[in-house]
């Protein structure tokens, strides 16, 4: 009976070391749940990042829990995984920056393109023919200038076919705010230096992007400073709202890009 009490008793103490270590566990999940919570009401008041490291660990490893006790706040999924995304900018836009144009990789989605689109689909994406419908042309043709590759995406396989045979440095994506959250996450596990440019007007066809910030993001380089900014770039500049409003108004033309200054 001794042996037998000695094991009951044993057996209780694991037990209620266990209820402990579970219930220690899921207050400390909690807590850092509330704290995701919280550093997100921050940057949606503010746009400020405190933390970014351990926020990025935070809503990425308590996402469910930290995107349920934002719900009660009135903060959308749609908002968190944006959230998500801008940290990602800002922590790897310095190691970005530091890779050569020629070892980037620019990935941008089909549904930038004209309804009345005119280019096929080859194996290596959408191949542009520039006709004017839309700013996908002269986009491709400065990035490629530089260096860069630029690819028109039908979807994630050929991103993922293209990154395996041509071994990019870094990666810079637009897509709607699903497509750069999971592809920034994608790219991170990969090692890779990512930037994303978030889709203005969503869906499947015929949407819109920041050209601004898309065009800034190609530029950008360390050998510019870590303040760089196409405001400050004239002709960058004026080339970006050129494209601006070739989407804005809808209409085709041919414009040529002249060759840049590297």
């Amino acid at each position: 009976m001794a042996i037998l009490d000695s094991g009951y008793l044993l057996l209780s103490s694991i037990g209620l070391m266990i209820a402990g270590v579970g219930g220690l566990i899921i207050v400390s999940a909690g807590v850092l749940s509330l704290t995701g919570v919280v550093l997100a009401l921050i940057y949606r008041r503010s746009k400020t990042i405190l933390i970014p490291n351990i926020t990025l660990f935070i809503l990425g490893f308590l996402e469910g829990p930290v995107k349920q006790i934002a719900w009660l706040f009135k903060i959308d999924e749609v908002f968190m995984d944006q959230m998500v995304v801008d940290i990602r900018n800002r922590l790897y836009l310095n190691a970005f920056t530091k890779i050569a144009y020629e070892d980037r990789m620019i990935f941008l989605p089909q549904c930038l393109r004209d309804p009345k689109c005119p280019a096929p689909l080859e194996p290596e994406g959408i191949k542009c023919l520039s006709c004017g419908r839309c700013g996908i042309g002269m986009i491709k043709d400065y990035a490629e200038q530089l260096g860069s590759k630029v690819y028109i995406a039908p979807g994630s396989t050929l991103i993922k076919r293209m990154l395996k045979k041509y071994r990019p440095k870094a990666v810079l994506g637009v897509g709607c705010t699903l497509e750069v959250y999971e592809g920034t996450r994608l790219m991170a596990s990969f090692g890779l230096p990512v930037q994303a440019v978030g889709l203005e007007r969503d869906g499947c066809i015929d949407t819109r992007v920041d050209v601004y910030s898309l065009m800034e993001k190609i530029k950008a380089h360390s050998s510019l400073g870590k303040n760089y900014c196409i405001r400050d770039d004239p002709g960058l500049f004026a080339l970006a709202t050129r494209i601006q409003e070739m989407w804005d108004y809808s209409r085709p033309q041919k414009v040529r890009v002249k060759p840049v200054k590297k």
